[in-house]
């Protein structure tokens, strides 16, 4: 059997130091080694010794010295870059030194990264041979219920291989087409370079695949589910509960197959490693292994595979992406959408602790406690509320998790209770830890759809846009986009425009890219660039409305619809906490125009709101959403023509306002086609006279006849509405 070392081998760069010169400016007396040779897996260390004042800022370049970057945190000795990899090989190193005279840089120390080999020597008495084997023996299915998820013993066969699986029904809140699904049970590798079972689902259309090529497989990484096993995505798939489906139903409508990973964590006894970079990107790419080896999915090596994720899924595929030349050069990926994605811990700690999303902060330290046990003990520094926190937030999943810390200062957890950055700066083994996960440190070789509400209120859009602009310099084809909204609704209403992107790589168009557009730290006006606190809100920044009302009068009798103006909007902010939503709803003014006995009606007029759209919602700790709104607008019929003859005085409005319902009830993933569509009835009071004088007068005997046509108590409206388009960046 074949595995992987799971020691480390620490390599260091000679001491760089400096003194100053006579004008002040740092003399740097050591260079840092000229070259720096090591195996996949060791850390890249370097050292540098500088004493007050110079400052330090160690830089990386993938593109022989053209672009330098700064690594967020890589300003202290010794800095550990991590385990090289094969993508790293040819990166240069160099440190900065900076006080207030002047900058002094170092000169370059060049990496050279060799490949790992793990081999078994067999020998006789006249040959010695080097072959690879393994002892693994192929996957078995295993009984229905929840054994799967506690293995008999530690997986094996490698990383990727398929240990056991069982038949599953999906139960996302819509109708599906035929599929075909599995729970499985298959070995990753964990940060460590231990092996490690996980668990996930793959799914497959039961109907033949029709389009060019094999049938595309989508790698799709959920969203935060939290840390209780209860969490993991193919219990709640199965269970009704899982918010994050709306990729997985588009997909399966359009004929991929698909592959969902759990992460690791979600066996028994295991606690989720939230947010460790490499075990989610493992996790992803060991899934689309072990799908390959599943008989009935109609998967091999030669399907195409698309990476995509949001939120905790959108920081795994950009880990995926960034790991798998390294990792899984086997597999065919073709491209990766990372959406809502959590690149940079620090920026999105220092944004959500004290504010709505606090509870994700928390996972993210729990999380990185499991997966780095002797170097982060949370018992080593929580005090006794942080660990019976600890335990409440390893119970629950997402949602609640946010209710349940929302607006915590997770300084309160620890002894002595300092702020987050003082204890990091008293701990810097965590601190590395913590920008360890960085993303944007190798280029991704595929095309990039990259996308973020403008607007996020738990994952800061500004350090995805530092993101964005760091692949761009590593020669990434990044096609960043904004959403105008939020983090919530921005995942599901985003896939139509992912669905329209994954086409265009199965179909072979030119990847279109982004880079350049925008400089570094440039964001629109209103993008949301400071935390939320208090309560949690979702908003709606003017949603298209289109539609139509049609009439119950005599109206109907003649096919009246009179349609939603063009330009009609819908701004809303809906309080998931207090459970109120409140809104306006911007209506241009209406002229329609209907033909009966090839005679023309054309009627003009105007929707005045009478005051804001209000109601009631809540957002289940299983996705479904639950709406109850009404807004008040009065109807003016301002003119009327006849064959072409305008009819004199009829000036008419409602008697009193029309009160339209808005009632939604269901799940979030109904929501994956981009936009929402409802129809209520409703009822449109009796017209009567707007004008003045004669007009008045008149209008006292055509209002009637209004109301005759247009009014009644089993009106119908039709609405949908749907976010404005995203912007490119």
């Amino acid at each position: 059997t074949t595995t992987k070392p799971t020691t480390t081998t620490t390599t260091t760069v000679p001491t760089t130091t400096t003194t100053t010169s006579a004008s002040g400016v740092p003399v740097i007396t050591k260079q840092p080694a000229p070259s720096l040779v090591l195996t996949e897996g060791e850390n890249i260390i370097e050292e540098a010794e500088a004493g007050d004042p110079p400052a330090l800022q160690w830089q990386i370049s993938f593109n022989g010295g053209a672009t330098w970057l700064e690594l967020t945190g890589a300003t202290y000795s010794p800095y550990n870059f991590g385990p090289a990899v094969a993508a790293q090989n040819g990166a240069e190193f160099r440190a900065v030194f900076t006080n207030t005279h002047g900058t002094t840089i170092s000169n370059v120390s060049v990496l050279t990264v060799k490949p790992k080999t793990t081999t078994t020597t067999t020998s006789s008495s006249t040959t010695t041979t080097t072959t690879t084997t393994s002892s693994a023996s192929g996957p078995v299915e295993a009984p229905s219920g929840a054994a799967i998820y506690e293995p008999s013993g530690p997986c094996t066969g490698g990383a990727g291989h398929l240990e056991e699986y069982h038949p599953a029904t999906l139960n996302l809140g819509v109708a599906l087409p035929g599929y075909k699904a599995w729970t499985v049970l298959y070995q990753s590798e964990n940060v460590a370079g231990a092996p490690d079972c996980v668990t996930g689902t793959i799914i497959t259309p039961t109907a033949a695949w029709t389009g060019k090529g094999p049938r595309p497989v989508i790698d799709y990484a959920e969203g935060t589910q939290g840390l209780a096993q209860s969490c993991a995505p193919s219990l709640q798939m199965q269970a009704g509960t899982e918010y994050d489906g709306g990729a997985v139903i588009a997909a399966l409508k359009a004929g991929y197959a698909v592959d969902v990973t759990d992460y690791h964590g979600y066996t028994k006894g295991a606690v989720s490693t939230y947010t460790t970079g490499r075990d989610e990107a493992h996790a992803v790419l060991d899934i689309a292994k072990a799908s390959e080896q599943l008989s009935g999915d109609g998967v091999s090596s030669s399907n195409p595979i698309i990476l995509w994720g949001y939120s905790q899924g959108g920081q795994a595929v950009g880990w995926a992406g960034e790991l798998e030349q390294s990792y899984a050069p086997e597999l065919d990926i073709i491209g990766v959408s990372a959406g809502g994605v959590p690149s940079n811990l620090n920026a999105v700690e220092n944004y959500d602790n004290g504010g709505v999303g606090a509870g994700f902060v928390f996972m993210s330290i729990v999380g990185l406690t499991k997966a780095y046990p002797a170097e982060f003990n949370l018992t080593e520094f929580a005090n006794e509320a942080g660990l019976k926190a600890e335990e409440k937030l390893t119970s629950v999943c997402a949602l609640q998790a946010i209710n349940e810390f929302r607006d915590v200062n997770l300084s309160k957890y620890i002894e002595g209770e300092p702020t987050l950055a003082t204890f990091e700066a008293e701990h810097p083994v965590v601190k590395h830890l913590v920008e360890e996960q960085l993303l944007g440190t190798l280029k991704v070789p595929v095309p990039v759809y990259h996308y973020h509400g403008a607007r996020d209120e738990l994952v800061p859009v500004a350090q995805d846009a530092e993101l964005h602009q760091a692949w761009c310099s590593l020669g990434t084809t990044d096609d960043f986009q904004l959403a105008p909204g939020e983090h919530l609704l921005t995942d599901p209403t985003m896939v139509p425009y992912v669905m329209k992107w994954i086409a265009g790589r199965l179909a072979g168009e030119p990847a279109p890219s982004t880079c350049g557009l925008h400089s570094k730290g440039q964001l629109p006006s209103y993008a949301r660039t400071t935390p939320e606190t208090g309560d949690l809100e979702v908003e709606l920044p003017g949603w298209e409305v289109k539609g139509n009302i049609e009439p119950s009068g005599l109206g109907s009798l003649i096919g009246l619809k009179i349609q939603i103006p063009t330009g009609t909007s819908l701004t809303s902010t809906d309080d998931l906490t207090s459970g109120k939503i409140t809104g306006n709803l911007a209506i241009p003014p209406f002229k329609e125009t209907i033909t009966e006995f090839g005679i023309s009606v054309v009627t003009s007029g105007d929707l005045v709101a009478t005051g804001p759209v209000s109601g009631t919602s809540s957002l289940s700790n299983s996705g479904v959403l639950s709406v109850h709104a009404t807004g008040g607008d009065t109807m003016y019929i301002k003119s009327l023509t006849v064959g072409g003859l305008p009819i004199p005085g009829v000036e008419c409005k409602t008697s009193k306002p029309i009160e339209l319902p808005v009632n939604i009830e269901g799940p979030v993933n109904e929501f994956a086609t981009g936009s929402i569509e409802l129809s209520e009835t409703f009822s449109i009071p009796s017209f009567e006279s707007s004008g003045s004088g004669l007009s008045g007068l008149l209008g006292g005997i055509g209002c009637p006849l209004v109301s005759e046509v247009a009014s009644g108590s089993g009106d119908k409206i039709n609405i949908s509405t749907a976010p404005p388009a995203p912007i490119s960046w």
